[in-house]
């Protein structure tokens, strides 16, 4: 991945197009919204659609951290060992980075061509700071959208079967 920010900055300098999108600046600034597997979605899902108190309280617990890309709290609080899950982060874990890996070869965003390892800066600053132009913005809206409807039937059912272990 190196190579390749280091092959975009020479072209860049050169006045040539960049042209490796496999970087990790496109990993940090565009998929990965609120951490690997787009975590913020569901996050956001917790809090906002969820009826469980327990989905509830690990919404409440887990949106700062993720505000900045921290997603530990989420992934070990509800994912791991959660069959229920699992399947949506790899889902996303697949889906999104291929969306975006099309949506640049497709060249409707201009390739990250600097250095920018702050993968903490939220979302969608990060983004505009290594691809500043409103269609990187659009395909982050598509990105968040596509990431919260493969997690939202997932979390539904989980979310269903902690209510009957609540009323039980």
């Amino acid at each position: 991945m190196l190579a390749g920010i280091a092959a975009n900055a020479h072209q860049y300098a050169n006045g040539q197009a960049v042209t490796h999108i496999f970087t990790s600046e496109l990993i940090y600034s565009f998929p990965w919204i609120g951490g690997v597997g787009c975590t913020l979605p569901l996050v956001l899902l917790m809090l906002f659609a969820c009826k469980s108190r327990r989905m509830k309280a690990l919404g409440k617990a887990c949106i700062a951290p993720s505000i900045f890309n921290i997603n530990e709290p989420v992934i070990f609080g509800t994912v791991v060992w959660n069959p229920y899950l699992m399947i949506p982060l790899w889902i996303n874990g697949l889906v999104l980075p291929l969306i975006t890996a099309f949506w640049f070869k497709a060249g409707l965003s201009p390739i990250p061509h600097s250095l920018m390892q702050m993968w903490y800066i939220p979302f969608p600053f990060v983004t505009w700071i290594v691809s500043p132009a409103i269609s990187s913005i659009i395909l982050l809206v598509i990105l968040f959208v596509v990431g919260t409807l493969v997690w939202y039937p997932f979390l539904k059912v989980y979310d269903n079967s902690l209510i009957k272990d609540e009323l039980a």
